[in-house]
């Protein structure tokens, strides 16, 4: 099977060296996270000494991750070869008991701008 092109996201409006010629529309990528019993007591351990709660970063990173696969996965079956103007939102829900993680940005497709010369 064909390896598929790579989605271009960028937080800017446009892509350097490129031109939008479609506006597909608003995308978005989403995942919940729950916050374990394990990982509370380990992030209280933490929080005692101060510092950075290595246990919550880790989890972020990989729920902020997983919300960008599938805004790239959602991206390619609109059609899109890119993203402009994404950004990360996250929000509690569940009275603190779980973390929505979410990318959204605009699906369009760019094509390269022709060299002067």
């Amino acid at each position: 099977m064909p390896e598929k092109e790579p989605i271009i996201v960028v937080t800017t409006p446009t892509v350097p060296g490129y031109r939008i010629v479609k506006v597909l529309g608003p995308v978005h990528g989403l995942t919940v996270r729950t916050r374990g019993v394990g990982g509370k007591i380990v992030a209280g351990i933490e929080g005692i000494f101060g510092g950075e709660v290595t246990t919550y970063t880790v989890e972020c990173e990989k729920a902020r991750r997983e919300s960008l696969n599938r805004l790239i996965k959602n991206a390619r079956e609109m059609g899109a070869n890119a993203v402009i103007g994404a950004d990360f939102e996250t929000s509690d829900i569940l009275q603190g008991m779980a973390t929505i993680f979410a990318s959204y940005g605009t699906a369009v497709i760019i094509e390269p701008l022709e060299s002067e010369g």
